[in-house]
């Protein structure tokens, strides 16, 4: 029986939209000791509060959480809510006491110019290592430094320079055609262009025989999640804009939150 029996079902229903060559490129062991953790926080709500509080203090400028049961509005998509889904999806990942892997929009409201969120259980600690690796690579394509991508990809384990000039340009080749557009104009989220780009890495991480840290299957699926919730609404976001907004925000209150650049 598959590990992923085991996991809540809301996750199994978003790992579908996780091609299955990613199953090929994970490291089993990690994923057996991450669903039991996973799983009880869904059933009993474990460190959400906790987690809450941290982004209070660390990202209380993209999300102010709701203090009802959820959200309970029947709003429409809005181009502004997307942009502060987004923030807060970027957000996150400056927050070592972990993310809520969870951005669907029916958890979320948009009132008064406020994003408005009702996390349910599903949060992860991604490690320091991964997390400031992600953020790198995030840095280096948005700013436009070279060294400073390839450097994130290194350290998230998707690129060792071991590897030939050509096996490493294309690794970054399909990393720059995933991110598509969003670099010189403003990007329409659609899920099915994710799914085909990420299908091309995986295809070559499999030829490559490499296995990616379990955290791979939690960060896929918050993208996963982050994608549906931005197709919904089919609105162009200046998501380049957007993510040097965020990270110019948090590298003002290095002090508080370590740099991803920080050894």
């Amino acid at each position: 029986m598959s590990l992923l029996h085991f996991l809540p079902g809301v996750v199994k229903e978003l790992a579908k939209h996780v091609p299955d060559l990613a199953l090929e490129v994970t490291d089993w062991r990690g994923v057996s000791r991450d669903i039991p953790v996973i799983s009880h926080r869904w059933l009993t709500g474990a460190g959400i509060q906790e987690l809450r509080r941290a982004h209070e203090h660390k990202i209380g400028a993209f999300v102010e959480f709701s203090s009802g049961p959820g959200p309970t509005s029947a709003d429409l998509p809005t181009k502004e809510k997307g942009d502060a889904i987004l923030k807060l999806y970027f957000a996150q990942l400056y927050v070592p006491e972990g993310l809520f892997f969870d951005l669907r929009d029916q958890h979320f409201d948009w009132k008064e110019g406020k994003l408005l969120f009702a996390p349910n259980g599903l949060w992860y600690r991604l490690s320091d290592a991964f997390r400031t690796g992600i953020l790198t690579v995030y840095q280096g394509f948005y700013r436009g430094d070279e060294k400073l991508f390839e450097e994130g990809l290194v350290a998230t384990g998707l690129l060792d320079r071991s590897w030939s000039q050509e096996d490493q340009s294309e690794i970054k080749n399909l990393f720059r055609s995933h991110f598509g557009e969003s670099l010189d104009r403003d990007m329409v989220f659609g899920l099915a262009g994710f799914q085909e780009s990420f299908l091309k890495i995986f295809q070559f991480l499999v030829r490559k025989k490499i296995k990616l840290s379990s955290e791979f299957m939690v960060f896929g699926i918050c993208l996963v999640t982050l994608y549906l919730a931005l197709e919904k609404g089919a609105f162009a976001h200046a998501v380049r804009s957007i993510f040097l907004e965020v990270d110019q925000f948090m590298q003002g209150r290095k002090e508080e939150i370590p740099s991803p650049l920080s050894p």
